[in-house]
């Protein structure tokens, strides 16, 4: 018998090993094992948990992280183009909110044709809105909470011209934030109409 070289030796070795092992797990393997396949490795998430695909590329590999996967509601897949018709955003102009990876956030932000006008909505992990509230007492300044379709919402208005709404969802919280940012300003009841009414138009996709 012809004499086999150390490398080829080990390698034999190795494959009666893996093969072995395979067999004492009652499963049948021929061949030797191969390395890991690169399509394994992390990629960046394109769809949300219902397998609905972001209106958008993300590069961000921990755009979906610990620090937002209490709810599995996604605000850029839910805001269809028919919400965002209806609510007279500029079509096809969501953008992710995230601006680095691993970002707290995570939601969109889409564009009006009166450039004054921005809106968001994103989802961050809060046990509750009074705890959220406590969190953010200072920045903003609470009103009376309203209820859409049966649900408690926070409102809150801010010295920048912004109101923010605030839906649990989960071990999260869903926040819309409107603004309007040309001077004069207009009164709060309008911006908070906005912040309400996208509240309001994707409620019924928030988990509770």
């Amino acid at each position: 018998m012809k004499e086999l070289g150390r490398g080829n030796a080990a390698s034999a070795a190795l494959a009666i090993i893996f093969v072995i092992a395979a067999t004492a797990c009652g499963v049948e393997v021929t061949g030797q094992p191969q390395p890991q396949s690169s399509a394994l490795r992390l990629e960046p998430r394109q769809t949300d948990d219902q397998g609905r695909t972001l209106p958008f590329r993300t590069n961000f590999k921990h755009r979906w992280n610990s620090s937002n996967n209490g709810s599995t509601y996604e605000p850029c897949t839910s805001v269809t183009n028919v919400v965002q018709s209806k609510l007279g955003f500029i079509p096809n102009s969501a953008r992710d909110s995230a601006t680095v990876d691993g970002q707290t956030a995570r939601g969109c932000r889409w564009r009006y044709p009166d450039s004054a006008w921005t809106i968001s909505q994103a989802v961050g992990n809060s046990p509750s809105l009074s705890s959220y509230k406590a969190l953010n007492s200072t920045a903003i300044d609470w009103l009376a909470d309203i209820v859409i379709d049966g649900r408690p919402v926070g409102v809150a208005t801010d010295p920048s011209a912004g109101c923010t709404t605030y839906v649990q969802s989960g071990g999260a919280g869903v926040v819309t934030v409107a603004s309007y940012i040309r001077l004069p300003t207009i009164p709060t009841s309008q911006i908070c109409g906005r912040a309400i009414s996208l509240t309001a138009a994707t409620i019924s996709q928030i988990p509770r």
